[in-house]
Protein backbone atom coordinates (compact mmCIF):
# COMPACT_ATOMS: atom_id res chain seq x y z
CA UNK A 1 0.00 0.00 0.00
CA UNK A 2 1.40 3.38 -1.04
CA UNK A 3 2.30 5.33 2.11
CA UNK A 4 1.32 8.79 0.79
CA UNK A 5 -2.26 9.26 -0.33
CA UNK A 6 -5.01 11.84 -0.58
CA UNK A 7 -7.38 11.66 2.39
CA UNK A 8 -11.17 11.45 2.12
CA UNK A 9 -13.30 12.05 5.20
CA UNK A 10 -16.39 9.82 5.45
CA UNK A 11 -19.48 9.90 7.64
CA UNK A 12 -23.16 8.98 7.37
CA UNK A 13 -26.18 9.88 9.49
CA UNK A 14 -26.60 7.44 12.35
CA UNK A 15 -30.37 7.83 12.16
CA UNK A 16 -30.80 7.01 8.47
CA UNK A 17 -30.47 3.45 7.19
CA UNK A 18 -30.94 4.82 3.66
CA UNK A 19 -27.88 7.09 3.86
CA UNK A 20 -25.72 4.30 5.28
CA UNK A 21 -26.87 1.97 2.52
CA UNK A 22 -26.12 4.66 -0.08
CA UNK A 23 -22.60 5.03 1.32
CA UNK A 24 -22.07 1.27 1.27
CA UNK A 25 -23.39 1.29 -2.29
CA UNK A 26 -20.66 3.73 -3.32
CA UNK A 27 -17.98 1.29 -2.20
CA UNK A 28 -19.78 -1.64 -3.87
CA UNK A 29 -20.12 0.27 -7.16
CA UNK A 30 -16.42 1.10 -7.19
CA UNK A 31 -15.28 -2.38 -6.17
CA UNK A 32 -17.31 -4.08 -8.91
CA UNK A 33 -15.70 -1.92 -11.62
CA UNK A 34 -12.00 -2.69 -12.10
CA UNK A 35 -11.13 0.80 -13.32
CA UNK A 36 -12.95 2.49 -10.45
CA UNK A 37 -11.51 -0.01 -7.96
CA UNK A 38 -7.98 0.85 -9.08
CA UNK A 39 -8.83 4.54 -8.79
CA UNK A 40 -10.22 4.07 -5.29
CA UNK A 41 -6.97 2.41 -4.17
CA UNK A 42 -5.20 5.77 -4.54
CA UNK A 43 -7.10 7.22 -1.57
CA UNK A 44 -7.12 6.69 2.19
CA UNK A 45 -10.36 7.05 4.15
CA UNK A 46 -10.87 8.80 7.49
CA UNK A 47 -14.12 7.44 8.90
CA UNK A 48 -16.02 8.54 12.00
CA UNK A 49 -16.48 5.76 14.54
CA UNK A 50 -20.22 5.18 14.25
CA UNK A 51 -20.10 5.13 10.46
CA UNK A 52 -17.20 2.68 10.61
CA UNK A 53 -19.20 0.39 12.89
CA UNK A 54 -22.22 0.45 10.58
CA UNK A 55 -20.41 0.12 7.25
CA UNK A 56 -17.67 -2.31 8.26
CA UNK A 57 -19.02 -3.87 11.44
CA UNK A 58 -22.65 -4.53 10.70
CA UNK A 59 -24.08 -2.31 13.43
CA UNK A 60 -27.60 -1.16 12.55
CA UNK A 61 -28.50 2.43 11.88
CA UNK A 62 -31.15 3.95 14.13
CA UNK A 63 -34.57 2.72 13.13
CA UNK A 64 -33.36 -0.70 11.95
CA UNK A 65 -33.09 -3.96 13.86
CA UNK A 66 -30.47 -6.66 14.13
CA UNK A 67 -32.84 -9.29 12.74
CA UNK A 68 -31.46 -10.61 9.49
CA UNK A 69 -28.70 -8.97 7.47
CA UNK A 70 -28.01 -5.31 8.06
CA UNK A 71 -28.23 -3.96 4.47
CA UNK A 72 -25.37 -1.46 4.75
CA UNK A 73 -22.83 -4.00 6.06
CA UNK A 74 -20.14 -4.36 3.39
CA UNK A 75 -19.05 -7.80 2.26
CA UNK A 76 -15.72 -9.03 3.61
CA UNK A 77 -13.91 -8.91 0.26
CA UNK A 78 -14.72 -5.19 -0.04
CA UNK A 79 -13.81 -4.54 3.60
CA UNK A 80 -10.47 -6.28 3.10
CA UNK A 81 -9.77 -4.29 -0.07
CA UNK A 82 -10.53 -0.98 1.64
CA UNK A 83 -8.28 -1.77 4.62
CA UNK A 84 -5.38 -3.38 2.78
CA UNK A 85 -5.32 -1.53 -0.54
CA UNK A 86 -6.72 1.87 0.38
CA UNK A 87 -6.22 2.32 4.12
CA UNK A 88 -8.85 3.24 6.70
CA UNK A 89 -8.49 5.43 9.80
CA UNK A 90 -11.22 5.02 12.39
CA UNK A 91 -11.97 8.17 14.38
CA UNK A 92 -13.92 8.14 17.66
CA UNK A 93 -17.70 8.19 17.43
CA UNK A 94 -19.51 11.48 16.96
CA UNK A 95 -20.52 11.60 20.63
CA UNK A 96 -16.84 11.19 21.58
CA UNK A 97 -15.68 13.95 19.22
CA UNK A 98 -15.03 12.12 15.94
CA UNK A 99 -16.66 14.71 13.68
CA UNK A 100 -14.79 17.47 15.52
CA UNK A 101 -11.50 15.65 14.87
CA UNK A 102 -12.41 15.27 11.20
CA UNK A 103 -13.13 19.01 11.02
CA UNK A 104 -9.75 19.64 12.66
CA UNK A 105 -8.03 17.58 9.97
CA UNK A 106 -9.82 19.68 7.35
CA UNK A 107 -8.64 22.95 8.93
CA UNK A 108 -5.11 21.52 9.18
CA UNK A 109 -5.18 20.83 5.42
CA UNK A 110 -4.82 17.09 5.91
CA UNK A 111 -8.20 15.96 4.52
CA UNK A 112 -8.82 17.16 0.96
CA UNK A 113 -12.22 15.64 0.18
CA UNK A 114 -15.19 14.72 2.35
CA UNK A 115 -18.25 12.52 1.82
CA UNK A 116 -20.84 13.49 4.44
CA UNK A 117 -23.88 11.34 3.67
CA UNK A 118 -26.28 13.32 5.88
CA UNK A 119 -30.01 12.82 5.88
CA UNK A 120 -32.11 15.92 5.04
CA UNK A 121 -35.12 14.44 6.87
CA UNK A 122 -33.59 13.76 10.30
CA UNK A 123 -32.01 15.86 13.03
CA UNK A 124 -28.50 14.66 12.18
CA UNK A 125 -28.00 17.39 9.57
CA UNK A 126 -28.63 20.02 12.26
CA UNK A 127 -25.97 18.83 14.72
CA UNK A 128 -23.47 21.68 15.34
CA UNK A 129 -20.43 19.51 14.59
CA UNK A 130 -21.87 18.49 11.20
CA UNK A 131 -22.73 22.08 10.26
CA UNK A 132 -19.26 23.21 11.34
CA UNK A 133 -17.69 20.49 9.19
CA UNK A 134 -19.68 21.54 6.11
CA UNK A 135 -18.78 25.19 6.64
CA UNK A 136 -15.08 24.45 7.13
CA UNK A 137 -15.04 22.31 4.01
CA UNK A 138 -16.19 25.35 2.06
CA UNK A 139 -13.74 27.62 3.90
CA UNK A 140 -10.75 25.40 2.99
CA UNK A 141 -11.99 24.48 -0.50
CA UNK A 142 -12.53 20.83 0.30
CA UNK A 143 -14.78 19.01 -2.16
CA UNK A 144 -18.03 17.74 -0.64
CA UNK A 145 -19.34 14.55 -2.26
CA UNK A 146 -22.68 14.20 -0.53
CA UNK A 147 -24.64 11.57 -2.47
CA UNK A 148 -24.10 8.39 -4.45
CA UNK A 149 -24.40 9.98 -7.88
CA UNK A 150 -21.86 12.70 -7.05
CA UNK A 151 -19.31 10.17 -5.81
CA UNK A 152 -19.76 7.85 -8.80
CA UNK A 153 -19.31 10.70 -11.26
CA UNK A 154 -16.27 11.99 -9.34
CA UNK A 155 -14.70 8.51 -9.47
CA UNK A 156 -15.14 8.31 -13.23
CA UNK A 157 -14.05 11.85 -14.12
CA UNK A 158 -12.05 13.58 -11.35
CA UNK A 159 -10.58 10.93 -9.06
CA UNK A 160 -7.48 10.30 -11.19
CA UNK A 161 -6.55 13.98 -10.98
CA UNK A 162 -7.43 14.30 -7.30
CA UNK A 163 -5.29 11.29 -6.41
CA UNK A 164 -2.29 13.64 -6.62
CA UNK A 165 -3.95 16.24 -4.36
CA UNK A 166 -2.24 17.08 -1.05
CA UNK A 167 -0.67 13.66 -0.40
CA UNK A 168 -0.41 12.66 3.26
CA UNK A 169 1.79 9.99 4.89
CA UNK A 170 0.57 7.25 7.21
CA UNK A 171 0.23 7.61 10.10
CA UNK A 172 -0.90 11.23 10.17
CA UNK A 173 0.87 13.08 12.97
CA UNK A 174 -0.09 16.43 14.46
CA UNK A 175 1.10 18.31 17.54
CA UNK A 176 -0.97 20.87 19.42
CA UNK A 177 1.01 24.07 19.81
CA UNK A 178 -0.52 24.94 23.17
CA UNK A 179 0.25 21.74 25.05
CA UNK A 180 2.83 20.11 22.80
CA UNK A 181 0.57 17.03 22.86
CA UNK A 182 1.31 14.71 19.89
CA UNK A 183 -1.57 12.90 18.17
CA UNK A 184 -1.30 10.03 15.69
CA UNK A 185 -4.02 8.92 13.30
CA UNK A 186 -3.19 5.32 12.34
CA UNK A 187 -4.82 3.04 9.81
CA UNK A 188 -6.89 0.10 11.03
CA UNK A 189 -5.28 -3.28 10.32
CA UNK A 190 -7.62 -5.76 8.65
CA UNK A 191 -6.57 -8.62 10.92
CA UNK A 192 -7.14 -6.51 14.03
CA UNK A 193 -10.58 -5.58 12.74
CA UNK A 194 -11.47 -9.24 12.16
CA UNK A 195 -10.65 -10.05 15.78
CA UNK A 196 -13.58 -7.98 16.95
CA UNK A 197 -12.29 -4.42 17.35
CA UNK A 198 -14.61 -3.30 14.56
CA UNK A 199 -17.64 -3.96 16.78
CA UNK A 200 -16.35 -2.00 19.77
CA UNK A 201 -18.10 1.37 19.73
CA UNK A 202 -15.40 3.10 21.78
CA UNK A 203 -12.40 1.69 19.92
CA UNK A 204 -10.62 3.90 17.40
CA UNK A 205 -7.19 4.28 15.78
CA UNK A 206 -6.37 7.78 17.07
CA UNK A 207 -3.68 7.81 19.76
CA UNK A 208 -2.36 10.47 22.12
CA UNK A 209 -0.57 10.29 25.49
CA UNK A 210 -2.79 10.10 28.52
CA UNK A 211 -2.29 13.22 30.60
CA UNK A 212 -3.43 13.51 34.21
CA UNK A 213 -5.47 16.73 34.48
CA UNK A 214 -4.66 19.20 37.28
CA UNK A 215 -7.24 19.39 40.04
CA UNK A 216 -6.43 22.95 41.21
CA UNK A 217 -7.86 22.05 44.64
CA UNK A 218 -5.16 23.17 47.06
CA UNK A 219 -5.40 23.35 50.82
CA UNK A 220 -4.06 26.11 53.02
CA UNK A 221 -0.26 26.25 52.96
CA UNK A 222 0.00 24.28 49.70
CA UNK A 223 0.30 27.13 47.21
CA UNK A 224 3.60 25.78 45.89
CA UNK A 225 1.69 22.73 44.69
CA UNK A 226 -0.74 24.99 42.83
CA UNK A 227 2.15 26.80 41.13
CA UNK A 228 3.48 23.46 39.90
CA UNK A 229 0.05 22.56 38.50
CA UNK A 230 -0.35 25.90 36.76
CA UNK A 231 3.07 25.56 35.15
CA UNK A 232 1.82 22.38 33.46
CA UNK A 233 -1.68 23.65 32.60
CA UNK A 234 -2.94 25.10 29.32
CA UNK A 235 -5.67 27.74 29.36
CA UNK A 236 -7.82 28.76 26.38
CA UNK A 237 -9.06 32.35 26.03
CA UNK A 238 -11.83 32.73 23.47
CA UNK A 239 -13.96 35.82 22.85
CA UNK A 240 -16.43 36.72 20.17
CA UNK A 241 -16.13 39.99 18.25
CA UNK A 242 -18.24 42.20 20.50
CA UNK A 243 -16.58 40.77 23.62
CA UNK A 244 -12.91 41.21 22.68
CA UNK A 245 -12.52 44.48 24.61
CA UNK A 246 -13.97 42.79 27.68
CA UNK A 247 -11.50 39.93 27.22
CA UNK A 248 -8.59 42.39 26.99
CA UNK A 249 -9.72 44.07 30.21
CA UNK A 250 -9.83 40.65 31.85
CA UNK A 251 -6.35 39.75 30.57
CA UNK A 252 -4.81 42.98 31.85
CA UNK A 253 -6.49 42.56 35.24
CA UNK A 254 -5.11 39.02 35.60
CA UNK A 255 -1.98 39.05 33.45
CA UNK A 256 0.34 38.00 36.30
CA UNK A 257 -1.96 35.09 37.12
CA UNK A 258 -2.21 34.09 33.46
CA UNK A 259 1.58 34.22 33.18
CA UNK A 260 1.76 31.33 35.65
CA UNK A 261 0.15 28.94 33.14
CA UNK A 262 2.24 26.82 30.79
CA UNK A 263 0.63 28.44 27.76
CA UNK A 264 -2.42 30.33 26.55
CA UNK A 265 -4.22 29.12 23.44
CA UNK A 266 -6.48 31.47 21.51
CA UNK A 267 -8.06 31.89 18.14
CA UNK A 268 -6.02 34.04 15.77
CA UNK A 269 -7.58 37.47 16.26
CA UNK A 270 -8.01 37.19 20.02
CA UNK A 271 -4.47 35.88 20.41
CA UNK A 272 -2.99 38.74 18.41
CA UNK A 273 -4.87 41.31 20.51
CA UNK A 274 -3.67 39.72 23.75
CA UNK A 275 -0.05 39.75 22.54
CA UNK A 276 -0.32 43.43 21.63
CA UNK A 277 -2.00 44.40 24.90
CA UNK A 278 0.27 42.43 27.25
CA UNK A 279 4.00 42.08 26.49
CA UNK A 280 4.23 39.91 29.62
CA UNK A 281 2.01 37.29 27.97
CA UNK A 282 3.18 37.66 24.38
CA UNK A 283 5.41 34.58 24.44
CA UNK A 284 2.81 32.53 26.32
CA UNK A 285 0.15 32.90 23.62
CA UNK A 286 -0.18 30.17 21.00
CA UNK A 287 -2.45 31.34 18.19
CA UNK A 288 -4.63 29.02 16.14
CA UNK A 289 -6.64 30.02 13.09
CA UNK A 290 -9.27 32.71 13.48
CA UNK A 291 -12.64 31.37 14.58
CA UNK A 292 -14.27 31.39 11.12
CA UNK A 293 -11.27 29.52 9.67
CA UNK A 294 -11.39 26.74 12.25
CA UNK A 295 -9.61 28.08 15.33
CA UNK A 296 -12.46 27.09 17.62
CA UNK A 297 -12.39 23.56 16.17
CA UNK A 298 -8.63 23.34 16.76
CA UNK A 299 -9.10 24.30 20.40
CA UNK A 300 -12.04 21.90 20.73
CA UNK A 301 -9.88 19.04 19.46
CA UNK A 302 -7.10 19.87 21.91
CA UNK A 303 -9.73 19.82 24.67
CA UNK A 304 -10.95 16.38 23.53
CA UNK A 305 -7.40 15.01 23.65
CA UNK A 306 -6.79 16.36 27.15
CA UNK A 307 -4.25 18.99 26.15
CA UNK A 308 -6.26 22.01 27.34
CA UNK A 309 -7.35 22.23 30.97
CA UNK A 310 -9.18 25.53 31.42
CA UNK A 311 -11.47 27.23 28.89
CA UNK A 312 -12.55 30.85 29.37
CA UNK A 313 -15.11 31.81 26.77
CA UNK A 314 -16.69 35.28 26.63
CA UNK A 315 -19.91 34.63 24.74
CA UNK A 316 -21.81 37.47 23.10
CA UNK A 317 -25.48 36.87 23.99
CA UNK A 318 -26.84 39.61 21.72
CA UNK A 319 -25.10 39.31 18.36
CA UNK A 320 -25.28 36.15 16.20
CA UNK A 321 -22.00 34.80 14.85
CA UNK A 322 -21.43 33.40 11.34
CA UNK A 323 -19.61 30.40 12.83
CA UNK A 324 -21.96 29.74 15.73
CA UNK A 325 -21.76 25.97 15.15
CA UNK A 326 -18.01 25.98 15.85
CA UNK A 327 -18.64 27.81 19.11
CA UNK A 328 -21.14 25.16 20.15
CA UNK A 329 -18.60 22.47 19.30
CA UNK A 330 -16.20 23.98 21.87
CA UNK A 331 -18.91 23.72 24.51
CA UNK A 332 -19.58 20.16 23.39
CA UNK A 333 -15.89 19.24 23.72
CA UNK A 334 -15.86 20.60 27.27
CA UNK A 335 -18.89 18.48 28.10
CA UNK A 336 -17.27 15.35 26.63
CA UNK A 337 -14.04 15.92 28.59
CA UNK A 338 -15.41 16.15 32.11
CA UNK A 339 -12.06 17.29 33.58
CA UNK A 340 -11.96 20.66 31.81
CA UNK A 341 -12.73 23.81 33.79
CA UNK A 342 -15.40 25.49 31.65
CA UNK A 343 -15.90 29.21 32.40
CA UNK A 344 -18.38 30.60 29.91
CA UNK A 345 -18.90 34.18 31.02
CA UNK A 346 -16.92 37.03 32.57
CA UNK A 347 -18.20 36.91 36.13
CA UNK A 348 -17.56 33.17 36.32
CA UNK A 349 -14.03 33.62 34.95
CA UNK A 350 -13.19 36.46 37.36
CA UNK A 351 -14.51 34.55 40.37
CA UNK A 352 -12.46 31.49 39.37
CA UNK A 353 -9.27 33.50 38.95
CA UNK A 354 -9.79 35.18 42.34
CA UNK A 355 -10.75 32.11 44.34
CA UNK A 356 -8.58 29.43 42.72
CA UNK A 357 -5.53 31.09 41.15
CA UNK A 358 -5.18 34.02 43.54
CA UNK A 359 -6.50 31.94 46.43
CA UNK A 360 -8.68 34.67 47.89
Amino acid sequence: MNNEKTLIGVLASHDSAEKNEALAGVFRDAYENKVLRNSLANFRFVVTGGTYGRIFGGEPAQGTTRKGKVPHHLEHNIVKFLHEQCGVIRLPSTKDGGVTMLSHLISQRKVSLVSPFLSPTTAHLLFPENLALLRLADQWRVKKLMNRGSVNEWLRIEAKRDARLNLQPSPIETTFSGSGLPVKYRTVGYEAMKKGNRKSKRWHSVHWPKVSPPDFVIGEGERDQLDKQLQEAVIALISLDEMKNRMLDFVLDYEHELARFKSIVATGTTGKLIQEASPLLANKVQKYHSGPKGGDIEIATEILCGGCHVVIFFVDPLHPQPHVEDIRVVFGACMINEQVRMLSNEIQARDWMDSVVRGR
